[in-house]
């Protein structure tokens, strides 16, 4: 597990998706890696973990759930589940040739292979002169920046207002060298992009994007190439206090009229808020 700073997380009361307020907590906050969960060592630690002192509670990001029930009221802690999703990975071991061949059928192969015949018919092959396909990497805070821009064009092109995730603050982990940017270009225009963030041997989506006249079919890229797929989690660990019985008690109220752990705006909005904790 990752132990990151306390953070200020406000929980948000959203009644038929009008946000009435919000309440500020004081949290630590913890986050599971991918090695972690598919060892088996996340499971463990999380059981045996204990709330620091000075904070209201811990919260808990990227773990596995085994089907917890939303609101838990345990003997150390009350325990409610913010969010659901699915956690798509890719194992790789071995070359991109035996990834393709374990994870796509030939049919699925071929449509790939004419895909960049057609792309390479289209534009010519990088390094053949002006123009053809180039994919070019972009790791540095500076290079980083202008990643971003090139992910502004790409949208732009297609009206959208930008691609989620392309605001991420480089920051440190642009300084060490974790934060790896990769844009497609075709006769010089950027038409494709996506962004990882390293961490040891795993590296985590970020986003990505491309123009919808290089866009062979509508799947998403993180389930499209995932050879597996978790169960996730976000939960809230709070003190088992009289104030924050009464708290998640009315928050399971008010998430359930506005769809909280699933679609909806009250998890939407949890969302945004995860999002800025890193």
């Amino acid at each position: 597990m990752t132990h990151l700073p306390h953070r200020i997380f406000p929980l948000p009361f959203i009644v038929r998706g009008k946000h009435l307020f919000s309440v500020p907590l004081r949290l630590a906050v913890s986050e599971a890696s991918l090695p972690d969960v598919l060892g088996g060592r996340a499971a463990r630690e999380l059981a045996e973990q204990s709330l620091p002192s000075g904070v209201d509670g811990m919260l808990l990001r990227c773990v596995a759930d085994p089907g917890w029930r939303t609101h838990t009221v345990h003997d150390n802690r009350i325990a409610y589940v913010l969010t659901r999703d699915v956690w798509h990975y890719l194992a790789w071991a071995g070359c991109y040739e035996r990834f393709l061949e374990g994870r796509f059928s030939a049919k699925t192969r071929e449509s790939f292979e004419r895909d960049e015949a057609r792309f390479i018919d289209q534009f010519g092959r990088a390094g053949t002169g002006a123009g053809g396909l180039d994919l070019r990497e972009y790791s540095t805070s500076g290079e980083i920046a202008e990643f971003r821009r090139h992910a502004a064009a790409i949208s732009a092109a297609d009206g959208v207002a930008g691609i989620p995730g392309t605001d991420i603050d480089p920051g440190p982990a642009a300084e060490r060298g974790e934060l790896k940017g990769f844009v497609l270009f075709a006769d010089s225009m950027p038409v494709a992009c996506v962004c990882l963030l390293a961490s040891g041997e795993t590296l985590r989506y970020v986003c990505s994007g491309e123009r919808d006249d290089f866009r062979p079919g509508e799947s998403e890229l993180k389930r499209q190439f995932a050879n597996g797929a978790l169960r996730s989690a976000v939960v809230l660990n709070l003190r088992p206090t009289l104030r924050n019985r009464l708290l998640l008690a009315a928050y399971g109220l008010s998430s359930r009229s506005s769809g909280a752990g699933g679609a909806g705006p009250a998890s939407d909005l949890i969302r945004a808020q995860l999002a800025l904790l890193d």
